[in-house]
């Protein structure tokens, strides 16, 4: 299956250039938040296939004015064509606010969502705002990403965790935004990606090869707090 990335950068060439030949056989668009509701909504106009999204912490108009023709997957794991597809938006902030989540708070959607992962007897793709904690993410507070996500990395083991919210650039080939981490392909979407994906097959697309913090898998706090029940 073909698929088209996208993430955070309104690319110039699609919006001002579109070429339906470039993006000819595209079966399925994941966006990975932080992009205009209109810039989705025209993509899913200009390509025939469904388009899924999570929200980024930039998104919170899509409260009011969500992409039309698009399929919101936060807090869902969707099943398309055979291919298991699980979706959090929203990235860690020390203020919690929309679309912004503590740790804590990631835990508890992400412990919520194990029922559904079992149900659909595993994972294919991750789709997250953020990365995972130590996997593509930034220092700063605002761009660190979450332990939680790196618990299903590491536990479930989908084929592609794709991801956005730490800008990589507009280049679509770019080497360090494809690479390994055991079984699971990292995927920055930043711009646009096409990836050519079948299950249980190996993954083709030129893949680099960055540095990433090796650390414990982090588990889910026994108890949360009554706050976050």
């Amino acid at each position: 299956m073909r698929i088209l990335v996208v993430s955070d950068i309104e690319n110039k060439y699609i919006w001002d250039h579109f070429d339906p030949d470039k993006f000819r056989g595209v079966e399925l668009i994941i966006s990975c938040g932080d992009l205009s509701a209109r810039y989705l909504s025209f993509l899913v106009t200009m390509i025939p296939c469904p388009l899924l999204y999570v929200p980024g912490n930039h998104d919170k108009k899509y409260e009011t004015a969500p992409p039309e023709g698009c399929i919101n997957i936060d807090e869902r794991l969707l099943v398309y064509r055979g291919i298991r597809i699980m979706g959090l938006g929203g990235c860690k902030s020390p203020h919690p606010c929309l679309h912004e989540y503590s740790e804590q708070q990631m835990w508890k959607k992400v412990t919520s969502m194990e029922r559904q992962i079992r149900r659909a007897k595993g994972l294919d793709i991750f789709v997250s705002h953020a990365p995972a904690i130590g996997l593509g993410d930034f220092d700063d507070q605002f761009h660190r990403g979450f332990e939680s996500f790196r618990y299903i990395d590491d536990k479930y083991k989908p084929d592609i965790h794709m991801y956005g919210h730490c800008h990589m650039g507009e280049n679509p080939m770019d080497r360090r935004a494809c690479y390994p981490y055991h079984s699971t392909v990292m995927l920055n979407g930043s711009g646009y990606k096409l990836i050519d994906y079948t299950p249980g097959c190996e993954f083709t697309h030129p893949m680099g090869c960055i540095p990433f913090e090796e650390i414990p898998t982090p588990m889910p706090p026994r108890r949360f707090p009554a706050f976050f029940r």
